[in-house]
């Protein structure tokens, strides 16, 4: 328990460090996958790498999930790179306490990205999150160039 408080709070203090630099804007986010469980997050990304020609952008994100388990809502934290090809393909890597996972699928514009993946189970963990996983994944920001530009024509 005491390793969860210290992690969370390491998280809490990067993100408000980020956020105080202003040169590194929050991205909201929710998240909804299902494995064997339905799993509900949501938090702050933010960009690392910001390609504008390519539209190519490189996020990490840190939030809380919800998940029930045999009748008890549990939470747990997140953390996860995700990599955005152009403004179509997306691949995301995350992990808990409790288990980690990784994304492939389809981006619309960096707005919403809709995929799927496996998780798997740590061995000391209670909480089994475990199987092929379908997520779909709503970012909100004021930051402009965190969604792709609809190119159409010439």
């Amino acid at each position: 328990m005491k390793r969860k408080i210290i992690f969370a709070a390491l998280c809490i203090i990067i993100s408000l460090k980020m956020m105080a630099q202003q040169k590194i804007q929050p991205i909201y986010y929710i998240d909804y996958s299902f494995t064997n469980k339905h799993l509900l997050r949501g938090g702050i990304e933010f960009m690392l790498i910001n390609e504008s020609d390519s539209q190519n952008n490189f996020f990490l994100g840190t939030g809380y999930g919800i998940v029930n388990n045999n009748g008890k809502i549990r939470g747990i934290p997140d953390l996860h790179l995700s990599y955005n090809v152009g403004t179509v393909l997306f691949v995301k890597a995350g992990s808990s306490f409790s288990h980690a996972y990784s994304i492939i699928g389809i981006s619309l514009l960096n707005t919403c990205d809709i995929g799927i993946g496996y998780s798997t189970s740590y061995n000391n963990s209670d909480l089994k999150i475990q199987g092929f996983t379908a997520g779909i994944t709503f970012r909100l920001t004021r930051k402009d160039d965190v969604y792709g530009k609809l190119r159409i024509g010439f």
